[in-house]
């Protein structure tokens, strides 16, 4: 009695082929597909989505008898090729502000203010912040955004009244800031495009009264713009990006792979056939 094995042979071939398939795709194309996708989502969305620097790190300048005080920040581009942005070290020193070149920006700007009369008088004044750009290709720059702030002034007296008998000490320089500052927050005020090489944000105040603004507390905030793109999603739904797209990797290199594989066992097989003739 003969028994055929072709068969079963041929079963336990291919059986192998696809656990060697298996074994490669695990070990190494899965891997593979994971450290692409990273390195694919890092391009598209860099770590350093949100630049934050203080007013303490940009070129100050006091109007004198204007009662204007300006803050000049100056906007440096980067290609997304480059891995890092810089870092703004915060020294107190003026710095300009990396970002990237092909990536928009939102801004947001919190402002700490204290206000001091020159002379017993109203507690409420009324102040102006605006924001000025300087574009490529421009001399001048040009105010896109201008909004009154009322503020709450601090006469001599209060002076006195929060601190009582106690003497200057740094409890009481924290509790005149917590209760005589003005805290404002200005959500995206103005939209940074491209071509903005420097942002001037400047408060002017008319009348006997002075305006110190906290630069140590005072910031701007930057971040980049992925409103109605692919890039939202996918800081949305991060890890679900992430599980899709390295599948998507795997499934794409896979292929080449089985393409590759097929053609060389094709290949092979008719070279053993012209043998065989």
């Amino acid at each position: 009695m003969q028994i055929n094995l072709t068969l079963p042979l041929k079963w336990a071939q291919w059986w192998a082929y696809i656990l060697v398939l298996m074994l490669v795709n695990i070990a190494f194309i899965f891997p593979l597909s994971a450290f692409l996708f990273r390195d694919f989502y890092s391009r598209m969305i860099p770590p350093d989505t949100t630049r934050t620097v203080s007013f303490s790190e940009s070129k100050r300048e006091m109007g004198g008898w204007t009662g204007k005080t300006t803050f000049q920040f100056d906007l440096k581009r980067y290609s997304t090729e480059d891995a890092k942005l810089p870092f703004v070290s915060p020294n107190g020193f003026a710095q300009s502000v990396p970002l990237r070149s092909d990536i928009p920006y939102n801004m947001d700007v919190n402002l700490n203010i204290f206000c001091l009369n020159k002379v017993t008088d109203w507690n409420i004044r009324d102040a102006e912040v605006s924001i000025s750009v300087l574009k490529s290709g421009k001399s001048n720059a040009a105010v896109v955004f201008r909004k009154t702030l009322l503020l709450s002034c601090a006469n001599t007296r209060d002076v006195h009244s929060v601190s009582g008998t106690r003497r200057l000490t740094t409890t009481f320089a924290k509790q005149i800031q917590d209760e005589l500052v003005n805290s404002y927050s200005l959500e995206n005020p103005f939209f940074v495009e491209h071509d903005v090489k420097c942002l001037e944000v400047s408060l002017r105040c008319a009348g006997n009264a002075n305006l110190i603004i906290d630069p140590n507390s005072s910031e701007l905030k930057l971040s980049m713009n992925f409103e109605n793109s692919l890039r939202n999603l996918m800081i949305r739904w991060k890890k679900l990006t992430y599980a899709v797209g390295t599948v998507v990797f795997d499934v794409i290199i896979t292929s080449f792979f089985f393409l590759a594989f097929g053609l060389t066992f094709l290949r092979a097989g008719r070279v053993k056939e012209r043998k065989d003739r």
